[in-house]
């Protein structure tokens, strides 16, 4: 068994580790709440009243997610155990046997969680698209729908932006050849038609902007980092 070495800015942050172990209960319970529903600031703000002092809730979320950095640290640990009291050597007894169960209590879920992480996902490697529009109709004498319908092209494996690197010269390839690379295709490939109004599409570019912009957040990049 040896200590976790952990980076000065994630001592920093557990600094709030040294108070009483209901506090810390508390904290490894956030920090759990944030893993399987993201961040709370309501109950972050509530910590942070409850502590003595000038804690405030910014303070509370740092700890919480520097206990996360923990967590993610001891579980993808290989060839050796963690031993908390050697990493923490001036916290109590009673917030040590709090911080080991809460490493080892859910172990099974983050290891879990980063094996699902690395299963490979389809990656948008193309799309097309069309705007169709319904300017009247015999049911009504003015009618105006705007539908936007997208062929989405999918595949498993990373591709290069530069489509001409994809084309493939069939003429100097092996029938054996051919029916490897189409079964490949077959494999890992997935054309998925999509169709929607404006709103709907405007609804999914927010949305894709808003997890775009989140995962350039130091909460998501301190994630990455300790899993990899």
């Amino acid at each position: 068994m040896s200590a976790l070495r952990l980076s000065q800015v994630e001592r920093d942050h557990l600094a709030l580790l040294q108070r009483p172990a209901s506090d810390v209960l508390e904290l490894c319970k956030s920090a759990f709440d944030y893993l399987v529903n993201g961040p709370n600031l309501e109950r972050y703000d509530l910590l942070a009243k409850k502590c003595a002092g000038d804690v405030s809730s910014v303070i509370v979320q740092r700890a919480v997610e520097a206990l996360i950095s923990l967590l993610i640290h001891v579980t993808t640990k290989t060839g050796e155990t963690v031993d908390i009291r050697q990493t923490f050597p001036d916290l109590s007894d009673d917030v040590i046997e709090v911080l080991e169960q809460f490493v080892n209590s859910k172990h099974s879920f983050v290891e879990g969680s980063i094996k699902s992480a690395n299963i490979r996902a389809y990656r948008l490697v193309n799309l097309d698209w069309r705007l169709e529009v319904r300017t009247a109709s015999r049911c009504l004498l003015q009618q105006s729908n705007v539908v936007i319908t997208m062929k989405l092209y999918l595949h498993t494996e990373p591709k290069s932006e530069n489509r001409e690197l994809l084309e493939t010269d069939v003429s100097k390839r092996t029938e054996k050849e051919l029916s490897a690379m189409q079964e490949d295709e077959r494999r890992h490939r997935k054309d998925l038609l999509v169709q929607t109004d404006v709103s709907s599409l405007v609804h999914i570019i927010k949305s894709l902007e808003d997890a775009l912009a989140e995962s350039k957040t130091r909460r998501i990049k301190n994630i990455v980092d300790a899993i990899h």
